[in-house]
């Protein structure tokens, strides 16, 4: 152990709605592995200020990892091209000798979950169609090769496992095994299935029409006056204000047609460049839907 604690030389860097908060889960059950909490710290994205970006504050998070051989985070936002860059600099200089695990996930079920995250988060109030055509981050957060080839040019395709998401979940044991097995800890250990980590709900609140109502609710001067109003006013504007919906009720159908020519074109380039084709990707390849997964949206 360093002199000044251990540094992280486990990164999970994405992607984003694929699985990465189970997957840090996984790890962190088995004795040889310390995963740290907070899952997603973003140290290495100066852009993300939630959390302190100071190193005393990052060296923290892994005091207690004791004599384990993996220490790791997880943090999405190291894949985020072309909104967070640099970040793959910015590890080596810190830890040279990190490895990297990159889920991947059906690309066009990625980016119709990543929509509703962000409903969800009351971040986007657009249709779905108007959303995927008028964000880039949509697309470009599942365009894989773009956001692996900073990692494989700087640490080697060895450094870097790729792990479809579809296999987590229909053979998690198996699966978590070889990831083990990858990284060198005993492979039979710590493979417990957990229940599914941010799981999509049911119904979320969707911010109604041009979002002017939320953002008055959410700002200092609504703050001022709330506690003033009487309480059916302030039910009023919280029904007016967002509206409740169900993703399962919503056709994503307009989505898959708009999504689909630009990933299959993506996605076929990614299996030759990797050497390996994603079978399970059947919204992308509807004739490889004759052997389907069990993988469920999350």
């Amino acid at each position: 152990m360093q002199r000044d604690g251990p540094r992280p030389n486990l990164f999970i860097i994405g992607s984003m709605k694929s699985g990465t908060s189970s997957l840090h889960q996984h790890l962190g059950s088995h004795p040889e592995v310390f995963m740290c909490e907070p899952k997603e710290p973003g140290f290495f994205v100066p852009e993300m200020t939630y959390y302190p970006k100071d190193e005393a504050w990052y060296r923290g998070l892994f005091a207690e990892a004791g004599d384990a051989r993996i220490v790791g985070e997880s943090s999405t936002h190291y894949t985020k091209l072309p909104v967070y860059a640099g970040v793959p600099e910015r590890i080596q200089g810190y830890s040279p000798d990190a490895r990297f695990i990159y889920l991947v996930r059906d690309p066009v079920k990625r980016a119709v979950s990543h929509y509703w995250h962000e409903v969800r988060k009351r971040r986007e109030r657009r249709p779905m169609l108007a959303a995927l055509r008028g964000s880039e981050q949509y697309v470009a957060f599942g365009d894989y090769q773009r956001q692996l080839a900073p990692y494989f040019e700087r640490f080697g395709r060895e450094r870097v496992l790729v792990l479809p998401f579809e296999m987590l979940v229909r053979r998690p044991r198996a699966t978590l095994e070889e990831v083990f097995g990858w990284l060198g800890v005993n492979a039979s250990q710590g493979t417990h299935v957990f229940p599914r980590e941010n799981a999509r709900p049911e119904e979320m609140e969707k911010v109604r029409g041009l979002g002017m109502l939320h953002a008055f609710a959410h700002s200092s001067a609504w703050g001022r006056v709330a506690p003033l109003a009487p309480s059916w006013i302030r039910r009023l504007g919280s029904r007016l204000a967002t509206a409740p919906v169900r993703p399962e009720d919503t056709s994503d159908e307009e989505a898959i047609r708009y999504l689909r020519p630009i990933y299959r074109e993506k996605v076929e380039r990614l299996e030759e460049w990797l050497g390996r084709d994603f079978p399970d990707w059947s919204t992308v390849f509807p004739e490889r839907a004759a052997a389907p997964t069990a993988a469920a949206t999350a």
